[in-house]
């Protein structure tokens, strides 16, 4: 045989052994059990007793994490409900002269920021009330409205924290040891009762008094402008400040509305009339109508509540947001009775 023959012998064996067991291969492969696999789910590589390890952690912590929320809260209702919060003394004076966002303690940037707002309040209430002046009607209609006491409020508010500012930049800073004065205990008070009114006083003419065309201004735009203007003045006035807002001090504002409340009745039974002849000063508190009028006092007043927590919340979260952006500065452990500026100071 020749040694191409052979060759190709050999090669023909070959092809023979390798079909024989690639046929063997298949046959085994048939007798195993077959595996379905969902090509779009991941193969997990997790145990069964490590998912559920896992999942009882995630569970504890979240239980964790709501007992500490609780206790937090417990806490704080625990502390603001003592009838020393009533009160109103702080340990902190410069709370009242220095904003949040300062790094120094300088009197002058918020007292700079406070009369912006002071005068921006007063040009509101000179322009408002010389549309009144002006008008066929009497000026003395412009107090019965709850927006115009509201802006009263505002302009003695602002003025109040402009006064505080520049008694302490003239004078130097308030002692801590001793009693808050009278005039920061005025101030507080009135930045209780005014923030909590001027949003609500937003929300009742938007609301309801709006849609029915209610107009206290003498001017359709000025009506506009001030029932929205004030909610801002009010709400830049807390954000940039820094003394607390307490839970108990709720009846501040709680109490200016009652006053509005007894007044508005008074006023009805004395016969007093809008601008228009008409026997009410709002359409939707007609005393005429008990039952309507008090079902509206009652909801307002609810809501005046829960606004003065609403208070509460945007104060805690100036403070957290402040003392997450704001550096760390000589400002935030000094004692509150060095001067807060003389020849060698850095403010």
């Amino acid at each position: 045989m020749s040694q191409r023959q052979s060759t190709a012998v050999n090669f023909s064996r070959l092809q023979s052994a390798t079909s024989q067991r690639q046929s063997t291969a298949v046959a085994d492969c048939s007798r195993l059990p077959l595996i379905a696999v969902n090509v779009n789910e991941p193969l997990s590589i997790e145990s069964h007793d490590n998912a559920i390890r896992r999942d009882t952690i995630a569970d504890t912590i979240d239980i964790s994490v709501t007992l500490v929320t609780m206790s937090v809260i417990v806490n704080y209702f625990k502390q603001e409900c003592k009838l020393v919060m009533l009160g109103l003394e702080h340990p902190k004076p410069t709370d009242f002269y220095i904003s949040t966002w300062q790094n120094t303690r300088s009197a002058v940037p918020l007292l700079l920021w406070r009369l912006l707002l002071l005068l921006t309040s007063v040009g509101i209430v000179i322009t408002s009330f010389t549309f009144y002046i002006i008008s066929p009607f009497s000026a003395g209609y412009w107090f019965i409205y709850l927006t115009h006491w509201g802006l009263g409020l505002m302009v003695a508010s602002t003025g109040f924290g402009v006064a505080t500012s520049a008694r302490v930049y003239l004078y130097g800073p308030i002692s801590a040891d001793l009693n808050l004065p009278w005039f920061v205990k005025t101030f507080w008070v009135l930045h209780n009762v005014s923030v909590p009114v001027a949003f609500i006083i937003t929300v009742f003419y938007w609301s309801l008094l709006y849609n029915v065309d209610f107009q206290e201004e003498m001017d359709r735009g000025l009506d506009i402008a001030v029932h929205a203007v004030n909610t801002v003045i009010m709400l830049l006035m807390l954000m940039s400040s820094s003394h607390p807002t307490r839970f108990l001090h709720v009846a501040h504002p709680f109490l200016f509305a009652l006053t509005y409340v007894v007044f508005s009745v008074i006023y009805y039974l004395a016969g007093g009339i809008n601008p228009l002849g008409e026997p009410w000063i709002y359409p939707v508190v007609h005393w005429g109508e008990p039952g309507p009028t008090i079902l509206v006092v009652f909801v307002t007043g609810l809501l005046l509540v829960c606004l003065h927590f609403v208070t509460i919340g945007l104060a805690a979260a100036r403070d957290i947001l402040a003392g997450r952006i704001m550096r760390s500065s000589a400002a935030a452990g000094a004692d509150e009775n060095v001067a807060l500026r003389n020849n060698a100071a850095n403010t």
